[in-house]
């Protein structure tokens, strides 16, 4: 789901990045345990029955599950909160789950496949294709997808000398697509006089061949990114290429340049890793894990025009919290997730209240992502029954 305008959502500045320590390990399950003790009523021990409340899927929500987690377990002696990444499509296939790998809220960067569930026409209730479960989509902070690189590497400064990049420009960046194809087929219309103005024709995608200054070495442009389970993939996929070809590859396709030695995680720590060891390389992912890492790594202003380089297209926008929730900062600003089972109100309703409250967006804030306006908030709580 995409969005252009939220119209009145105040500035809301992140607030620091404690909760974001050490989540990023997302082969691990985050566990948050707080046991309740014996506590003396009349005499006689009393033990608090535990409850569990199981969440799974993707990589940019994990830091506000956690978040939210932590705090509601301290508030809560009887609750557990478990919070495990593994991707959307983890998210979307856990939640619909009747097997014992099934959680009570699938986490999503990206809205539902046809494939994996029908949208009622309330337009936020679906049905599972492959189970009889049924699910509602609750939008729990909005994102700015960040584009990324080494602080201070030759890619940051040849970006810099540039005044950021356009779509068109990360198009032909990250496409599996010959240049021919982004410039004459009917699904291409890349303007490459304007889009690699300073290209030197050998085949090889440079960072020379952007910009005509000494800044911009003839060194190739290594790519670091989500994988395919990733809804960041699915959606930078979305926006970046044909907008015909990558989610429906049928009868023309295109995607990530593997062959140019495209690398890709799940772990977006293992991105940060990879691009502060090679100032050649460009990555994305979440603002959150970009604000986490801003000493280290920079991020991309980027113009929306889908066929010229940034010279010549200008207005070229960094993500940040006023830039997002304003929707100036596109196409790559996003909603983001959590979808419960229906079955599971009556366990997960007080949990989403705690989220849905001035904490609960404080912790949004505080994670990096920018938290829900008013009447959002006010939809989002209506759909809590």
């Amino acid at each position: 789901m995409q969005f252009s305008h939220m119209a009145g959502l105040k500035e809301i500045r992140p607030m620091g990045r404690n909760l974001m320590k050490n989540t990023k390990a997302m082969t691990l399950v985050l566990t948050l345990l707080i046991t309740s003790l014996a506590g003396c009523i009349g005499g006689e021990d009393t033990e608090v029955e535990q409850k569990t409340i199981n969440i799974a899927g993707s990589s940019t929500v994990f830091p506000v599950a956690s978040a939210w987690g932590q705090a509601y377990s301290a508030a809560n002696a009887d609750f557990t909160v478990t919070v495990a990444g593994g991707g959307s499509g983890a998210g979307a296939s856990k939640v619909c789950s009747t097997d014992a790998d099934s959680v009570n809220i699938g986490d999503m960067s990206r809205g539902w496949k046809t494939s994996e569930a029908t949208v009622g026409s309330d337009g936020y209730t679906y049905d599972c294709l492959n189970s009889d479960i049924t699910v509602t989509q609750l939008i729990v902070a909005i994102d700015g997808l960040s584009v990324v690189m080494k602080k201070g590497g030759a890619a940051d400064q040849c970006v810099t000398d540039m005044g950021g990049l356009s779509m068109a420009q990360l198009r032909w960046i990250y496409s599996d697509w010959s240049e021919d194809d982004l410039a004459n087929h009917s699904e291409g219309g890349l303007d490459m006089n304007s889009t690699t103005p300073n290209n030197d024709g050998d085949g090889i995608r440079e960072w020379g061949d952007l910009h005509d200054s000494d800044a911009c070495p003839d060194q190739e442009i290594k790519l670091w990114g989500a994988d395919s389970d990733s809804g960041t993939y699915e959606y930078f996929g979305e926006q970046v290429f044909c907008k015909k070809c990558f989610a429906d590859a049928d009868p023309v396709s295109e995607g990530f340049d593997s062959e140019r030695g495209y690398q890709n995680s799940a772990d977006d720590n293992q991105i940060v890793n990879g691009l502060t060891g090679d100032e050649y390389a460009i990555g994305y992912f979440g603002y959150a894990y970009y604000e986490e890492n801003a000493n280290v790594l920079s991020v991309v202003a980027i113009a929306n025009n889908d066929t010229h380089g940034v010279q010549d297209a200008g207005n070229a926008v960094a993500p940040e919290t006023s830039t997002v929730a304003d929707g100036s900062y596109a196409p790559l600003s996003r909603y983001i997730y959590m979808n419960v089972n229906n079955n599971d109100w009556d366990l997960v309703r007080g949990f989403f209240d705690y989220g849905y409250s001035d904490a609960g967006m404080e912790h949004v804030a505080d994670v990096g992502y920018v938290p829900l306006p008013a009447s959002m908030l006010d939809e989002m709580k209506a759909r809590l029954g």
